[in-house]
C-alpha cells in the first residue's frame, strides 16, 4: 500500500496544525482480524439469535452453551499480535502495543511517524482520540430517595438484598473498573481493590500508588462492591474484588490509555469489565477489543451515554458490549439517557442491526462512595452501568460456571433477569427492561442445578 493512503483525514487535518518538530501520539493500525473469524462466528451467531428472539425469555434456553474460546485464546492471540507488532515497535521512535486493538501507540515527529507508513504490516495510521467521562449531575444528599432496609435505592430495587440472603454476594468475583482511578481508604472500599495501575496518552503503565484523580471511579467502585458506610449498603455485590485501571485522569484519557487499561484488566483475570466512559456516536474503534475481550470470557459492561433518546456512545453501543441505560426510583427511563437503532459495519461481523441499550438499571441520584471519605448522589448512565457490573457478580458467585462465560451472562440478563418495562420485549428507552438481579440468579440455578 503507499504510504499516502494510509492517513486518515483525521491524522492529516491533526498534522496541518502541528510544528514540524512537535511529537505527536497516533494509533497506527496493523489490522489483521483474519485469524479471529471462526472464533468469532459464535458471538456473531448469538447476537443474531437474541435480535431475532419473539421472546426474551427463549434467551434462556441459550445459556448452557459454553461460548468463546477462554483465557487460552486471549492468551494466544496477544502473542500473536506482540510479534506481528515488533517491527513496527523498533522503528518507532516510542511506542506501546496496543495488542486488544491490533494497534501501536507510538510518538514521534511527524516526519518520524510517516517513515513508519512504508511498513508492509502498516494499514492505517489514525489519530489518539480522548474519551471523557459523561455528563454526570450531582443530588444534595438531603434530596435522595429514602433508604430501603438500610440500602440505597438502586441496590434494593434490582432485588440485591434478597439474592445476598439466598445465593451470593460476589464472592470469588473480580470486576475490572477503567476509570478516573480509586480511593481505596475509603471505609467502604478498604481491601476490596486488589490491582491497581495508571496508564499515560501513550497507554505505558506509571506504576502510582493507587488513587482517585476525580470522584467519579470512587463512586463507581462503591456502587459495584462497596460495603456498608454510614449505616448505608451502597455495593450491589460487597464481597466481589476490584482491579482498577486509572485510563481517565481528571475525567478525560486517549483510545491508547483505555485499551492498554483494558489489557492491563485481561492480564488480571476479571470476570467482568466495567467502562463508565466513552465518546459519543458509533465507531469501530471498540469492535476488537470488545470482541476479544468477550471471546477471552469477560463480560464487558458499559453505559450507553447521557445524551439523550436518538443518541448513544461507544463502547457502549459496541454490539458485543453489554450497554446500559438509566433509570430513577420509579422505573422510568432518565431524560438523559441514551438509545437508538443502529445499522453499522462491523470490522469482524460485516453489516449488522441491533439496538442500545440492552438493559438498564438506577442511575438517578445514586448515592456510592467518593474521596474525602464521603458519600455524594450522583446522576449517569455511568451510575447505571455499575449497578449491572455488579448484579453479573452476584449471578457469577451463585452460578459459578458461569465465570469466563459472558455470552451466556448475557443471555440470562437479556431472557429472564430483568423487569420488563416500556413496550413489551426489547426497545430504545430501556433494552430489554431494568435489571433484576434475583431473577437472574434463580433462572441461572434452577438452570444449571
Amino acid at each position: 500500500m503507499a504510504a499516502k493512503d494510509v492517513f486518515t483525514p483525521a491524522y492529516r487535518s491533526l498534522v496541518d496544525d502541528v510544528p514540524e518538530e512537535t511529537p505527536i501520539t497516533v494509533i497506527v493500525r496493523t489490522g489483521n482480524v483474519k485469524p479471529l473469524r471462526d472464533e468469532a462466528e459464535t458471538a456473531h451467531g448469538a447476537l443474531l439469535t437474541e435480535q431475532l428472539a419473539t421472546r426474551p425469555s427463549r434467551l434462556l434456553a441459550l445459556a448452557h452453551e459454553e461460548y468463546g474460546a477462554g483465557p487460552a485464546f486471549l492468551y494466544n492471540f496477544r502473542d500473536s499480535r506482540l510479534e506481528a507488532h515488533e517491527n513496527v515497535i523498533a522503528a518507532a521512535p516510542e511506542a506501546a502495543s496496543l495488542w486488544l486493538a491490533d494497534a501501536v501507540a507510538v510518538t514521534g515527529t511527524p516526519a518520524e511517524i510517516a517513515e513508519l507508513a512504508d511498513h508492509d504490516d502498516v494499514v492505517a495510521i489514525d489519530v489518539n482520540r480522548e474519551f471523557h467521562l459523561p455528563r454526570i449531575l450531582q443530588t444534595p444528599l438531603e434530596d435522595t430517595p429514602d433508604l430501603v432496609d438500610g440500602s440505597t435505592w438502586g441496590v434494593a430495587k434490582i432485588g440485591a438484598l434478597d439474592t445476598w440472603s439466598g445465593f451470593g454476594r460476589g464472592d470469588d468475583v473480580l470486576v475490572g473498573v477503567l476509570d478516573t482511578g480509586v480511593d481505596d481508604t475509603h471505609p467502604a472500599l478498604a481491601g476490596k481493590v486488589v490491582a491497581f495501575e495508571e496508564f499515560d496518552g501513550l497507554g505505558s503503565p506509571l506504576g502510582t500508588a493507587t488513587h482517585d484523580s476525580h470522584i467519579h471511579g470512587t463512586h463507581v467502585c462503591g456502587t459495584i462492591a462497596g460495603r456498608t458506610y454510614r449505616g448505608t449498603n451502597i455495593g450491589v455485590a460487597p464481597h466481589a474484588r476490584l482491579a482498577v485501571a486509572l485510563v481517565l485522569p481528571s475525567g478525560s484519557g486517549t483510545f491508547a490509555q483505555i485499551v492498554s487499561g483494558m489489557q492491563w484488566t485481561l492480564d488480571q483475570g476479571v470476570h467482568v469489565m466495567n467502562m463508565s466512559l466513552g465518546g459519543s456516536g458509533y465507531s469501530t474503534l471498540w469492535n476488537l477489543p470488545v470482541l476479544i475481550a468477550t471471546l477471552s470470557g469477560t463480560l464487558v459492561v458499559a453505559s450507553i451515554g447521557n445524551s439523550g433518546h436518538g443518541t448513544s456512545g461507544g463502547p457502549g453501543n459496541d454490539p458485543l458490549a453489554l450497554g446500559i441505560g438509566a433509570t430513577d426510583t420509579h422505573d422510568v427511563v432518565a431524560g438523559f439517557s441514551g438509545g437508538q437503532s443502529l445499522t453499522v459495519g462491523h470490522d469482524v461481523f460485516g453489516r449488522i442491526n441491533y439496538m442500545k441499550p440492552d438493559i438498564s438499571a438506577p442511575g438517578v441520584s445514586v448515592v456510592s462512595s467518593v474521596p474525602g471519605p464521603d458519600m455524594v448522589a450522583l446522576s449517569g448512565t455511568s451510575m447505571a452501568a455499575p449497578h449491572v457490573s455488579g448484579a453479573a457478580a452476584l449471578l457469577m458467585s451463585s452460578e459459578p460456571v458461569l465465570r469466563g462465560n459472558p455470552l451466556s451472562v448475557r443471555e440470562i440478563f437479556l431472557g429472564v433477569g430483568r423487569e420488563d418495562y416500556g413496550e413489551a420485549g426489547r426497545d430504545q428507552r430501556f433494552g430489554y427492561g431494568r435489571v433484576d438481579a434475583m431473577a437472574a440468579a434463580e433462572a441461572a440455578v434452577s438452570q444449571f442445578s
